[in-house]
């Protein structure tokens, strides 16, 4: 081939190219899901994941794939989103797969589980330990896939109004700690409860907040992330709360509807 015959058959190909891209482009389908989370607005530095989530969403496919962020209670109570991915209620939620321990207790190991893996082993895991396939065999049978979707690092242990130096200290203790690891603590005698300011996080429904903060969410891939996570409530101090949390720690993701299979 002669060299002015290549560079006109070149200069033809880039222009049928850049004719194509946006016959391409065009005939992309668009696509609005709704994702709703367990989380409140006020609670930005998790509920905020959603967000970042839907924006990447979005701003990898041009616009055409669409994410509506709902927070706890506009669509279904924050306890409920799983409940509400597995029905078809909604398409995407945000939360932490512990939540859903009474449902069936596999379910905590896609957060955390009490004394067990750190933030970076759970991540480990999830990531290169076949932690993703296991959780998302047992997910698929409540119509759920599930896709890391932030992690809240080590939760604390407690605030105790007395030091705690054997398990017999924990007899008779009231402790603001839930799911599985309330289950552990509660065979020291200890009684697992919500305090007043754990409740408050969770009466979205109620008193949805609207005031926003700064965010500051981390995104990796119940949730919701996503992985599965949980937030981290902090004692309101006095007569109210005792102890938080002692989970070693939690993930959140997002938990998407798998299609019903014939």
């Amino acid at each position: 081939m002669k060299r002015r015959q290549f560079l006109t058959a070149a200069t033809v190909g880039a222009a049928a190219t850049t004719i194509a891209m946006p016959a391409i482009a065009q005939s992309s389908p668009e696509i609005n899901w709704r994702l709703t989370s367990s989380f409140p607005k006020s609670l930005d530095t998790i509920f905020g994941a959603s967000e970042v989530f839907a924006k990447a969403v979005s701003d990898m496919t041009d616009g055409k794939f669409k994410l509506q962020v709902f927070a706890a209670g506009e669509l279904v109570p924050g306890l409920q989103v799983a409940d509400a991915v597995t029905n078809g209620t909604v398409e995407v939620g945000h939360t932490a797969s512990y939540y859903y321990v009474g449902k069936d207790p596999t379910y905590a190991f896609g957060t955390a589980v009490p004394f067990g893996l750190n933030q970076r082993m759970q991540d480990a895991w999830w990531m290169y330990g076949d932690g993703e396939k296991l959780m998302n065999e047992f997910y698929a049978t409540q119509k759920i896939y599930a896709l890391l979707a932030g992690n809240t690092g080590c939760q604390m242990g407690g605030w105790f109004r007395k030091e705690i130096k054997t398990p017999a200290d924990i007899n008779g203790l009231k402790m603001r700690i839930g799911g599985f690891a309330g289950r552990v603590l509660q065979k020291l005698g200890a009684f697992p409860s919500r305090s007043r300011v754990a409740i408050s996080t969770l009466r979205w429904k109620r008193a949805p907040s609207t005031v926003r903060s700064g965010s500051a969410p981390t995104m990796t891939r119940s949730s919701a992330s996503t992985r599965l996570r949980r937030s981290t409530t902090i004692p309101a101090g006095g007569k109210a709360a005792q102890c938080c949390t002692c989970s070693s720690t939690s993930t959140s993701g997002i938990a998407c509807q798998l299609p019903t299979r014939q």
